[in-house]
């Protein structure tokens, strides 16, 4: 909540924000709830400057004004969708990872969901002016694998350098360097030309150090970050993929254990990032690694995944896919 101060107005000085403080009203949102005659009581202050300081907050603080009409031919120009290349997830999706908002890839350890990642860059900014700001958060981003799959869809030694030109790098370490990196993104010391996606892998590496904190410093991390997030989405017309990680909890049913029963045990998989995270992405696409008899058209290194539309506004929910992941790609 945001505090008082006497930067909101001149009138607002020491004594008077002391004189709040101690009835207590402390924030801008209490300040403008107060009745204003109860204000220029407490202030001292004429009604006319108590409506003054009132007004000016309003005009600080309010969102500007927008045309409807601006709105609507905004919204139907405007894209909706990253063609993400690979035409069955295309579909699922509606039509590729949406812009404007959060979108979640989740799966199992060694479901494919960098490989997916590195898939996507590359479909993204190959054969288009598209640029993908791709976060590292593992320090295992290889450009050999980026290599391997531009090859693999026959693109030569100067199309590869014009791709991976494209594909802008950045290792981050901590949730501080992160919500650093958004603020610039935001106030545009950082520049970009043609962003269209930033990827993440993965969110859950900058959030486990502070899980269970006392402080709950984590969580005021992650709502800076989703508000980043937001605006950049919004304001500049990019997406945003969240790489995410399912943990596999193993549970003994207790009602067969007191029956004296043979013993049984149920598997939960649940996505990490805490209950705040979990109503976040617009969207979430879970992965999940399938285990065939006999894998259709698959290298040696290969195998078939489930990708899974768990969560949208937009489209009917569980429809999926089949995807085959190895050294050489997605698709």
């Amino acid at each position: 909540m945001q505090k008082l101060t006497s930067l909101d107005h001149t009138l607002l000085t020491k004594s008077v924000i002391k004189t709040l403080a101690y009835n207590n009203i402390t924030t801008v949102f209490e300040f403008l709830q107060q009745d204003a005659e109860k204000l220029s009581t407490l202030t001292k202050l004429n009604l006319c400057q108590i409506l003054d300081i009132r007004n000016n907050i309003f005009t600080k603080y309010s969102a500007p004004l927008v045309d409807g009409l601006f709105l609507l031919s905004k919204s139907a120009t405007k894209k909706r969708y990253i063609d993400i290349g690979i035409e069955s997830l295309n579909v699922v999706l509606g039509g590729g990872i949406p812009v404007g908002y959060i979108t979640e890839l989740c799966g199992l350890a060694g479901s494919g969901k960098t490989q997916l990642g590195f898939q996507l860059v590359v479909n993204c900014v190959r054969e288009t002016e598209n640029t993908i700001l791709f976060i590292d958060t593992k320090g295992d981003f290889d450009a050999v694998r980026i290599q391997k799959i531009l090859d693999n869809l026959g693109c030569s030694h100067q199309e590869m350098a014009r791709a991976l030109f494209k594909i802008k790098i950045v290792q981050i370490w901590t949730m501080e360097e992160l919500i650093e990196l958004f603020k610039k993104l935001k106030n545009k010391s950082v520049n970009i030309e043609n962003l269209a996606m930033i990827i993440i892998d993965s969110l859950p590496c900058l959030m486990f150090q502070h899980f269970g904190d006392d402080n709950k410093i984590g969580l005021t991390y992650m709502n800076i970050f989703v508000n980043y997030c937001r605006y950049l989405c919004k304001n500049h017309d990019i997406g945003v993929l969240c790489i995410n990680i399912q943990t596999r909890w193993v549970e003994q049913d207790i009602t067969d254990y007191i029956d004296g029963k043979d013993q049984t045990y149920v598997e939960k998989q649940n996505r990490c990032l805490g209950k705040y995270w979990q109503h976040i992405p617009a969207v979430i696409i879970l992965i999940e690694r399938l285990k065939l008899d006999k894998p259709i058209n698959v290298r040696n290194d290969g195998f078939h995944v489930k990708a899974t539309v768990v969560r949208s506004n937009e489209i009917k929910l569980e429809q999926h896919c089949i995807l085959t992941v190895d050294s050489l790609g997605v698709r």
